[in-house]
């Protein structure tokens, strides 16, 4: 294989199997080995897709139209090219349900169907503050913050559909088609992660990391409806991080709504103020209370019959998991056997990153 540069010649099915050595995918394997040069605007796959002539996507204003999916089917170097496609395109299209989008921190290749997540322990057994910094005497031992192995093993589920087609009729189908196709089964079955997703957030993977609930009645005493003072002092507890998305079905998301957005008579008293010369600003630098992403879903249920409203920094709470080659498998069989079934899906699972990264009001 030339060590500078991957051409069309090069591509044979064992990429597949040495890529998943490695735990990558095609795509990241094939950059390791051709590295895109700064400023180039196509990555490796993407240039072996422009070396066989594949169009994914119609121009109709300069009179440039997508290939049919046969293009793949013309040469067996083309072939190769064709699982990696679908799995690219299936996961560009979960990544833009804005659900999924904005819950999903990071995503992690495995080589397993079943993983164990490693979690930090801030508390031992001298320390009840394993991560605090203070001064220490000389020889004393410093807080210990223990790294480990989770007890409970993630278990990972396959998301996605199978489509019973003929042969012969997803080959002529335009790429533009088969995209769209793809992104629909995409969206569906980014809807069912987020079920996982939520369950994750609220009740932990299996490792006693589940979200603290707080009761609303516990931040104001004297509330029936979500409150300003109940609102604040709920982020707040997120101290000394923060949380910077919230997810609750439509009544909590009214809720929340109502709080933010003060009723007209309140909103047309402080622009009279305004107008008269008051200027005051207020600055929060800590990002406790922060612009909050609102995410509406129907899949978050009442907790013992109260409606909950879920918080978090999607920046530390969720780690998706998803088996290298799951996707590739069943496109392979697809277009080598020509069979009837193509099975577009991916295995993958979800880890709590940190357990106090979210917590759930529940408004009783």
């Amino acid at each position: 294989m030339n060590e500078n540069k991957i051409t069309l010649k090069d591509l044979d099915y064992s990429l597949y199997q040495k890529a998943h050595s490695k735990e990558m995918t095609l795509s990241s394997y094939l950059e390791e080995l051709d590295p895109t040069p700064e400023g180039g605007k196509l990555d490796a796959f993407e240039r072996l897709m422009k070396e066989a002539g594949i169009i994914t996507q119609s121009i109709p204003e300069k009179n440039v139209f997508a290939s049919k999916v046969d293009t793949f089917y013309r040469t067996d170097e083309n072939k190769v090219l064709f699982p990696e496609y679908v799995a690219r395109t299936l996961i560009q299209s979960m990544q833009e349900f804005p659900l999924y989008r904005y819950l999903v921190a990071n995503r992690t290749p495995i080589d397993s169907n079943v993983y164990k997540g490693s979690y930090l322990d801030l508390n031992d057994a001298k320390n009840k503050k394993a991560l605090e910094m203070r001064r220490v005497t000389e020889a004393s031992d410093l807080p210990v913050a223990k790294l480990k192995l989770g007890e409970t093993a993630i278990t990972l589920y396959k998301y996605g559909r199978a489509i019973e087609a003929s042969y012969e009729a997803i080959r002529r189908m335009s790429l533009d088609l088969f995209r769209r196709h793809i992104g629909w089964i995409a969206q569906s079955a980014a809807d069912n992660k987020v079920d996982e997703i939520l369950n994750v957030i609220i009740n932990g993977d299996g490792n006693n990391n589940a979200a603290d609930k707080i009761k609303m009645k516990d931040l104001d005493s004297t509330a029936t409806t979500l409150t300003r003072t109940a609102w604040i002092k709920f982020l707040l507890s997120f101290y000394p991080n923060g949380a910077n998305t919230v997810v609750a079905n439509v009544d909590g998301l009214l809720q929340i709504l109502e709080v933010l957005y003060p009723k007209w008579e309140v909103a047309g008293k402080m622009d009279e103020l305004i107008k008269q010369g008051l200027n005051v600003q207020v600055n929060l630098p800590q990002g406790l209370i922060v612009n909050t992403t609102l995410l509406y879903s129907p899949k978050v249920e009442k907790i013992n019959g109260k409606e909950a409203i879920i918080a978090l920094d999607r920046n530390n709470c969720i780690e998706e998991l998803f088996e290298v080659g799951s996707t590739i498998q069943e496109a392979d069989k697809f277009i080598k056997n020509q069979t009837h079934l193509l099975t577009i899906s991916e295995n993958s699972g979800f880890m709590k990153m940190f357990k106090d990264s979210a917590k759930v009001l529940t408004i009783e």
